[in-house]
Formats: structure tokens, C-alpha cells, sequence
């Protein structure tokens, strides 16, 4: 079986108008859950409803809730067939009012799969593909399991900051927290979210706490040896204002094609850490 799906109760004194309340959690060979939690009740909401949903995993737990959505788990929740992919349904309501003085309470559905080994909200869509399925063995969604059938290429909107482009001075902090479960920290876009901590002011917090993690995780160290002008990139042409002195301590990040440059990345007396670009002439080999 691919997944468990486990309902806890949590009991509270008894109440001639009060429920017992029981979180549904879906478990998935990846190791990741995701739970149902707080349950929903009223005009507009179906008997399966809930306002939050909680990733979590051996390493963290997220909360991927949306403040203005609630949650459907009914048992349509469909788990990919590598069980690595869950979709997740979720619905938006809310009244508008019309210029003769009426009102009229309006729904939209929303389809997401969620990575359940590491809880990135891969996609989030609405319309037609949310009738998709999985395809029989395969982490494929389509309209069908028939030959020619349209298929929702769901990976391909997995967030990246490397895709993200100009876009990172406007990244919210869900959208920040999401991106670091899609796109870890590596060799290949960490200077991007060093661009994240300079340009984004609200997620300079997530991001330089992100940039530390990854470079505890660094194994090779150097020493600065002489001045050691900074660079945006491994060319001249983007030389910055500061630099390190002799005797700063650095994690070596990677070296250019040419090991003319060198990748760094240097934790200040504050333990703010900076992702930069020196000459590797200027560090102990």
C-alpha cells in the first residue's frame, strides 16, 4: 500500500454542542505526513473541511496553509503511485456584492501537489486539470489512461530561484519558505540566495539562516592569506566595495572552469553569513 491514512481524536469535555474534533494524516513510504487539522463547520463548508494543513517529516515540520482557503480531505486526497506526489483539494469563498445591494456567496476549487519528502507545494492550479488523475504506475497526471490523453506537466512549475529571475525582491514569505523546500541551497544557486538576502528585505531573515545551514555543512576551509576584493560573479567587471583581510576564515564553495576564481562563503563576528566571489590567489592552498 502506498500510504496510511491514520484519524487521531482528541477529546474534550463533553457539551451538549461540542464534537469530539479528529485530524485526518496521510503518511506516505517517503516519510512525510501531511495532517488535516481543525476541523470546519458551518454554512459553506462540507462535512470534510479544514483550516490547516501541517507537513512534517524527521527533519521539520511546515505549515502550508493559505488564510484564505480551506482544506477538503474526503479521501479524494489521491497519492501518486511512487507515493511521492499527493494532490491536495482546496477551496476559496467569500461573498461579493453586487451594486443593487444583493450578495452572493462564490466558491473556487484548487488542485496542489505536494513533494511528500520534503513538502514543496510543487503546483497550484485551478480549472480543468484539477480532474486529472494519476496514470497507472507512473507519477503522471492525466485526463485519462487512454493513448493520447492530455497530460498537466505539474513538475514543471516546481518553484526555482534559479528560474525566479528579477523576481526575488517581490517574494512573499510563504512563497520564500516554499522555495526552500523546492530548491535547497546547493552549489548551484546559492549565490541566488545570497541576490535573495540583499534584494528582499522581509526574507533577508530566511534567507541568510538558509545560507548559514548550508555553509555548517560546507567541509573544506581556507584562510584568507591577502586582501581579498569581493565579486558578484567570477569576473572583474563585478567587483563590489568590500573585501576580506588576512586571516578571515572562509568555506570553499566551488572554483571557476579556469580555478582563476573562487566561491566562498565567510560568517562575520555576528554570524551573518556572505556568499562571494574572491581570486583564488587570495586564499591558502
Amino acid at each position: 500500500m502506498l500510504f496510511k491514512k491514520t484519524v487521531q481524536v482528541t477529546e474534550k469535555k463533553s457539551s451538549a454542542h461540542e464534537k469530539y474534533d479528529a485530524d485526518v494524516i496521510i503518511r506516505t513510504p517517503t516519510g512525510g505526513s501531511l495532517t488535516f487539522s481543525q476541523k470546519k463547520n458551518g454554512e459553506h463548508y462540507e462535512d470534510n473541511s479544514w483550516g490547516k494543513i501541517l507537513f512534517s517529516n524527521k527533519n521539520y515540520s511546515a505549515d502550508l496553509s493559505r488564510d484564505d482557503r480551506f482544506y477538503i480531505e474526503d479521501g479524494s486526497s489521491k497519492v501518486s503511485p511512487s507515493g511521492k506526489y499527493l494532490i491536495v483539494n482546496s477551496v476559496s469563498g467569500g461573498t461579493v456584492e453586487f451594486g443593487d445591494g444583493t450578495s452572493k456567496y462564490t466558491e473556487r476549487a484548487y488542485c496542489s501537489v505536494v513533494d511528500m519528502s520534503n513538502g514543496c507545494i510543487v503546483s497550484d492550479w485551478d480549472g480543468e486539470a484539477c480532474g486529472y488523475t494519476w496514470t497507472e504506475g507512473k507519477d503522471v497526471l492525466a485526463s485519462s489512461e487512454e493513448v493520447g490523453a492530455d497530460i498537466f506537466d505539474f513538475n514543471s512549475m516546481r518553484p526555482s530561484i534559479i528560474k525566479m529571475k528579477d523576481k526575488l525582491s517581490s517574494l512573499d514569505a510563504r512563497g520564500a519558505s516554499n522555495l526552500l523546500r523546492c530548491d535547497a541551497p546547493s552549489i548551484e544557486n546559492i549565490d541566488k540566495y545570497q541576490q535573495l538576502a540583499r534584494e528582499n528585505k522581509s526574507n533577508k531573515k530566511i534567507a541568510l539562516d538558509a545560507i548559514l545551514s548550508f555553509l555548517h555543512s560546507r567541509k573544506e576551509e581556507s584562510s584568507v592569506i591577502e586582501r581579498a576584493n569581493l565579486f558578484s560573479a567570477p569576473n572583474n567587471s563585478s567587483q563590489t566595495k568590500n573585501y576580506l583581510i588576512p586571516g578571515d576564515k572562509i568555506k570553499v564553495i566551488q572554483y571557476s572552469s579556469d580555478r582563476k576564481w573562487v566561491n566562498v562563503g565567510y560568517i562575520n563576528p555576528k554570524n551573518i553569513p556572505l556568499i562571494t566571489w574572491i581570486k583564488s590567489d587570495t586564499i591558502a592552498q
